[in-house]
């Protein structure tokens, strides 16, 4: 098992040194990990578990909650999002700084991805941020750091699989990343008005025009509260408000004009290609899962920092250098399918309790978008706004120390992630 375990990783180094799509690395690893460890017969269970992996309810809202961000950002919901938050905010020294990271803030509570949150707002915001003292640098930096938000506020892509993967409750995953969620909401809003004290202010807004913003935002407003609520009652599940989600878009979409059969079938497109990507890793996931589970990697990790003796504060730190490394060569997703199953065992010894884990990994997810050389969000900034990407590297900095100090806020003060989701039903 030992001569198995490190021949199929120093393979799958091999595969991500060569630029292998990370999916195809992890099967190829696993079945030749597998193959090496048990024969034929571990290759059928493997099989199996790929194909058990996929067969989920819960999994049936990843493509729903993405064609509902796809079908917002096709029916141009995202501007009045973004006039709404400009208008609340105009009166306030960086007032449209603060306005960019509310309306990622927003958008992340429809789309459940970060990409879509920082590729949607992107488009309305960085004209406006650049006409408003703000360079295009700190502008890119600023949207794809409230860009991370659309994995962390519910719903969230990221949660909903690490509930698949560690069998914890999907609601309450949801729910336990509000509180963290607007926590980071007002550090970064803070870090604007401090950051950007040369930023004009506008003349605060009237009530009739904050009234007529609003009444013009409304329907795309309601949407999050509707998640929100219907999951913490427990009227519907995550995946059946999913469901609701895409049909309350679709409605909206055509009762303001603004969706046409050709906006739906490129919506549906972008949705199916993004959760085939989604479905991919998850299904080669499991098939890494089960070869760790045979060889044992994750306990022995476990045991292994245990006999350590490095304590709660190294071991967390360990963990947050680990993520980091990581999400410096790997896709987010890819990272947490290849990290959970080892990491969640020592997190559990530590005495963590799942949930908050659940928001520490997804806190590391975002740092991992944002984290050069990979980082997507910066590469989808950087291409929509024209910015050169090594500008924006050094301005996003502040939004990676920022998400690190947040996943030890989360490890020390857990009750921050798990107060809400312990009063529900």
């Amino acid at each position: 098992m030992v001569v198995a375990a490190t021949a199929a990783l120093a393979f799958f180094a091999f595969c991500l040194l060569a630029s292998v799509p990370v999916f195809v690395g992890m099967g190829l690893t696993a079945m030749l990990g597998t193959w090496v460890a048990e024969g034929t017969l571990g290759l059928q269970d493997m099989a199996l578990g790929a194909y058990n992996a996929l067969n989920s309810f819960v999994l049936l809202a990843v493509p729903l909650y993405i064609l509902a961000g796809t079908l917002s950002e096709e029916s141009g919901l995202s501007d009045r999002l973004f006039s709404f938050a400009t208008t609340v905010t105009s009166g306030l020294r960086g007032g449209l700084g603060i306005a960019t990271i509310l309306a990622c803030a927003i958008f992340a509570a429809i789309s459940g991805s970060s990409v879509a949150t920082a590729a949607t707002i992107g488009l309305v915001a960085i004209p406006a941020l650049a006409k408003n003292g703000f360079s295009l640098p700190r502008a890119g930096a600023l949207i794809a750091g409230g860009g991370t938000l659309g994995i962390l506020i519910p719903p969230s892509i990221g949660l909903l699989l690490y509930g698949v993967l560690t069998d914890q409750s999907i609601g309450k995953l949801f729910i336990a990343g509000l509180m963290p969620g607007l926590v980071l909401v007002i550090i970064m809003a803070l870090f604007v008005v401090l950051t950007q004290r040369n930023a004009p202010a506008a003349k605060a807004p009237d009530l009739r025009t904050l009234m007529r913003e609003f009444v013009l935002a409304l329907p795309i407003l309601g949407l999050p509260a509707l998640i929100l609520v219907m999951i913490y009652t427990g009227i519907a599940t995550a995946t059946e408000v999913a469901a609701l989600a895409v049909v309350y878009v679709t409605v909206l979409g055509y009762g303001l004009g603004n969706l046409s059969l050709k906006r739906l079938y490129r919506a549906g497109l972008h949705a199916a290609q993004t959760t085939v990507m989604i479905l991919m890793l998850v299904a080669f996931g499991a098939l890494m899962t089960h070869f760790m589970t045979l060889t044992r990697i994750p306990q022995g990790i476990t045991e292994m920092i245990a006999d350590s003796g490095l304590g709660f504060f190294g071991t967390i730190t360990l963990m947050v250098l680990a993520f980091l490394v990581l999400g410096m060569f790997l896709e987010a997703l890819s990272m947490m399918l290849i990290t959970i199953p080892i990491l969640f065992p020592v997190a559990m010894s530590l005495g963590i309790d799942p949930i908050a884990f659940g928001i520490f990994v997804v806190l590391a997810i975002e740092v991992a978008q944002i984290t050069p050389p990979v980082g997507i969000n910066l590469f989808t900034v950087a291409k929509i706004g024209g910015i050169r990407f090594e500008q924006m590297a050094k301005s996003i900095v502040p939004y990676v120390l920022l998400m690190i100090l947040m996943m030890y806020a989360v490890a020390y003060f857990q009750g921050l992630a798990t107060w809400l989701p312990n009063t529900m039903e």
